[in-house]
This record gives C-alpha cells, sequence and structure tokens, in this order.
C-alpha cells in the first residue's frame, strides 16, 4: 500500500512539475486584476511615483510577506498596533481601506508585487 501511495505522489509530482511556472504566471496575472479591480490603483503605483499612498516599486523587500499579509487583510488593526503602519499613517495622512481581500487575492497580490520587483531587478541588471 505504501508503495503504491508513494508511486501515485511520485507520478502526480513528476506530472505537475512542469506546471508549477504556469500557475504562478496565472497567479501574477490574477494579482493584476486584483490590483485594477479592487481600485488599488487610484492610490499605488509600482514603479510610476507616489499618488496618495506609497509606490509600490519593491514593496516585497521593503516588507516581510507576513506583514504584507496582515496588511493587507485587516489595514484597520494594523494602523492602531503596528509601529511601521502608524508612521505610514503619520506620512501619508489617509488610511488604506479594509478592501475585504480574500486570501486568494492576498495571495495573488503578493505574487503580482514579487513579479513586478523581480521585473524591475531584472531591468537593473541588464542595464
Amino acid at each position: 500500500m505504501k508503495t503504491l501511495v508513494s508511486m501515485i505522489a511520485g507520478t502526480l509530482l513528476f506530472t505537475l512539475l512542469p506546471f508549477g511556472h504556469v500557475l504562478g504566471e496565472e497567479l501574477h496575472q490574477k494579482g493584476q486584476e486584483v490590483f485594477q479591480s479592487k481600485g488599488c490603483v487610484a492610490c499605488h503605483t509600482i514603479g510610476g511615483g507616489r499618488l496618495v499612498g506609497p509606490d509600490l516599486k519593491g514593496v516585497t523587500q521593503r516588507r516581510e510577506e507576513g506583514w504584507l499579509r496582515k496588511w493587507l487583510k485587516d489595514p484597520d488593526t494594523m494602523i492602531q498596533t503596528d509601529p511601521i503602519a502608524k508612521e505610514m499613517l503619520k506620512e501619508y495622512l489617509v488610511p488604506m481601506p479594509n478592501q475585504g481581500l480574500t486570501d486568494e487575492d492576498i495571495d495573488a497580490l503578493i505574487s503580482y508585487f514579487k513579479h513586478e520587483d523581480n521585473k524591475q531587478n531584472n531591468n537593473k541588471k541588464e542595464e
């Protein structure tokens, strides 16, 4: 029985492994869609400078993923309890509204931010 389970797991891993890149591509594309549809673009750019909120260029390098997840999930609580969030409110004067993001939305947004940060880092290397 253990051998059968191992064979099935190995076959699935071998079969699905080539699609990992495709799934990552789909996830960051979904993140871009969430960024647009939830209205993030009204306050943020990625590499286009500051608007109402900060430019998100390099956000995955400035903030840990766990922090980003908490921030995207519940900015209201973060503004009350987190020193970084408190400083951002002082600087930008407008609190980030809670967009009611699902965990899947947050996964997609973080994937999109990472993709954009990697793309910009690759562009710097080519210069």
